[in-house]
């Protein structure tokens, strides 16, 4: 019987495309690099900031410190400019209220730094979420599955009662890496081909399809 569900964020519960997009073009145009279309944000998106950064510039001549100094000025622009253009896939509120009446636990664990997920969760999902765990020092990144099992320990609840939904291979690895059950979205960062080709337990096109694996 499934009690709990752990959710991706970006990709997966919301369309953040946008406002990643815009920061990391501006961080681009700033330093004189070629600035990316969604498409190509897309395909760099899912094992965190740092990394996005790193594939954007795709400068293997830039010093550490300079690149750390471009990491660290990305992810100050995003902090001011994370809730502008983002907003929820369709029918995720409707998903996620239908599951707070259901008392089924929920959590978020990302790869996005934790001021900019608990901000997300707090201005979005009001309340519906009893857990949200972010990129934070002493917390390795997924397909860690370290943020899952801490997931796991604060909603009370064992692998086999919970399911795991994202929509990367970052995400299929995790879910594994942690022993639970995974739901691919197909309305994310992945087309459906690439997910299926991963062998995901679910692969699901509408939020409110998780209702009828639950």
């Amino acid at each position: 019987m499934i009690k709990g569900i752990i959710f991706d964020l970006d990709g997966t519960l919301l369309d953040t495309v946008g406002d990643i997009r815009n920061s990391l073009n501006y961080i681009l145009e700033k330093y004189g690099y070629k600035t990316l279309n969604d498409s190509s944000v897309k395909q760099y998106l899912g094992n965190g900031g740092n990394a996005l950064v790193k594939k954007a510039l795709n400068d293997p001549t830039l010093e550490n410190d300079v690149l750390h100094s471009i990491i660290n000025e990305y992810t100050e622009h995003y902090k001011a400019h994370n809730n502008i253009l983002t907003k929820p896939y369709p029918n995720v509120i409707e998903l996620l209220t239908c599951l707070k009446n259901k008392h089924i636990k929920m959590a978020i664990t990302s790869n996005k730094i934790q001021e900019s997920v608990t901000t997300l969760n707090q201005d979005t999902f009001l309340g519906l979420m009893d857990v949200a765990i972010g990129e934070k020092e002493g917390i390795p990144l997924k397909p860690n599955p370290k943020m899952l099992f801490i997931a796991l320990e604060k909603m009370g609840l064992k692998p086999n009662e919970v399911l795991f939904v994202g929509d990367t291979e970052v995400d299929l690895q995790t879910a594994r890496n942690a022993n639970l059950k995974c739901v691919a979205v197909t309305w994310g960062f992945r087309d459906k081909d690439f997910l299926a080709s991963l062998e995901p337990d679910f692969i699901i096109s509408n939020p409110l399809d998780i209702l009828s694996i639950i």
